[in-house]
């Protein structure tokens, strides 16, 4: 769906009945008021999405505009868990979670979390922030419900820099996977739907985060590199200075991509399906019980069966991916080719963001600043997804329950309405 003052102009009136339900809990009335301004010029066209522009096509105080976003101290976490509970209900049934991070440069080092590291969006390493994001998707459109800014370790560990930024006492150094644990936690306490979990190999790499899936009991088909150990028969094991271990006189293990190369052509299935172009494509899948070193608790001895679930090609020189993957049933390659085409709508949700709704371009240097920001351009993005959605004959309900009644919301609108007719 392209996103232009047109598809703005037409939908601006269900804006308001959309909107009241996800930040009806922020309190006080310029807080519902800010949130409403900020998210309307997020979605109004314009090619800079920064404060000064934004407020400029408003028509309001840009200071307002800064001091709701950057200092007002409400706390996003409470319109994460509107999201959660008004707008995934009318996605179900939901096909994946997707884990994944994205990145933008920025110049300087005063940023929160700025750092030189790999970034995605230019595919090397930049000076950059960095977010962890959880969607869930149906398959073809993907919807954000958390996210979080990656601090890296000499962030974390620089309180000068810490308190300039406004870095929370209690906010340690995490890990990318570490991080999206904790965002798979927020979203199961609310209730979302456990579907089986997605991510790239800085996540399938995890042996904690897999370990945490299994612990609660949500199935993973997760990106993997071909490092990883693994045995793919049974493997024995022993207990010796306080930690199990593999016993002695059992087969080498063999990394994945060895493990990959030497399948029994027996086990590959040709799967085909049909691309959003009309075009039929062709694959192979394959998967086979294993056991990944990495899963082997040695604490406990416990060491659970996964599988190695294979992506490729014939006749390419390498596999499309390699995964581990935890079911709680026996895998069908029809599943596994679903699942392993599954990750594509979270970069479509990424490019939305940066192309039509300026999520790359907030300035502000604070950590409140820039939680608040990503919140709301998740926000955003829904609205522009709703209305996509809605225009398609019975596919999606309303995100919200009948006439908007929150006085700032719709006041907020009105004003917006206004100046849009002074325009024409």
């Amino acid at each position: 769906m392209d996103w232009n003052m047109k598809s703005w102009r037409r939908s601006i009136e269900e804006f308001p009945e959309f909107l009241e339900p996800l930040v009806g809990e922020l309190g006080r009335t310029e807080r519902r008021e800010g949130a409403t301004l900020y998210v309307q010029g997020l979605l109004l066209p314009g090619e800079r999405k920064s404060i000064e522009p934004m407020a400029q096509r408003l028509g309001v105080d840009s200071q307002k505009l800064q001091q709701f976003v950057a200092d007002s101290p409400w706390e996003e976490a409470q319109v994460w868990r509107a999201i959660r509970r008004e707008v995934v209900p009318a996605l179900e049934p939901i096909a994946a979670w997707i884990v994944d991070e994205t990145g933008w440069v920025k110049q300087g080092e005063k940023s929160v979390g700025v750092a030189h590291q790999y970034c995605g969006s230019v595919g090397k390493q930049a000076n950059c922030q960095v977010s962890v994001e959880l969607v869930v998707s149906d398959g073809q459109i993907a919807a954000p419900i958390a996210g979080r800014l990656y601090l890296p370790q000499k962030w974390a560990e620089d309180p000068v820099r810490r308190e300039k930024a406004g870095v929370p006492a209690d906010v340690v150094f995490q890990t990318k996977p570490a991080i999206a644990g904790a965002l798979i936690e927020e979203a199961l306490a609310d209730g979302v739907p456990p579907a089986p979990v997605l991510g790239d190999e800085v996540y399938g790499a995890s042996g904690e985060l897999r370990a945490l899936l299994r612990r609660r009991g949500i199935e993973y088909m997760l990106n993997a590199g071909g490092d990883l150990n693994a045995w793919t028969g049974e493997v024995k094991t022993r207990f010796a200075k306080k930690y199990w271990d593999v016993a002695d006189g059992q087969p080498p293990a063999r990394n994945l991509e060895a493990l990959s190369r030497s399948l029994d052509p027996s086990l590959w299935h040709p799967v085909s399906w049909r691309a959003a172009d009309q075009s039929v494509r062709r694959t192979r899948i394959a998967f086979v019980p294993i056991h990944l070193y990495s899963d082997l608790d040695r604490l406990t001895g416990d060491w659970p069966q996964t599988w190695l679930v294979v992506d490729w090609s014939e006749g390419d020189a390498a596999p499309y991916h390699l995964y581990v993957a935890w079911f709680k049933r026996a895998p069908s390659a029809t599943r596994c080719l679903r699942l392993s085409r599954g990750h594509f709508p979270i970069e479509q949700c990424f490019q939305r963001k940066k192309t039509d709704l300026g999520f790359d371009h907030y300035e502000g240097r604070s950590w409140r600043g820039f939680h608040h920001h990503l919140v709301l351009s998740a926000v955003a993005y829904l609205f522009v997804l709703s209305m996509h959605l809605r225009s398609k004959k019975n596919s999606w309900c309303y995100v919200g329950t009948g006439v908007a009644r929150d006085s700032a919301v719709v006041g907020a609108v009105n004003r917006l309405l206004r100046l849009l007719r002074d325009e024409v």
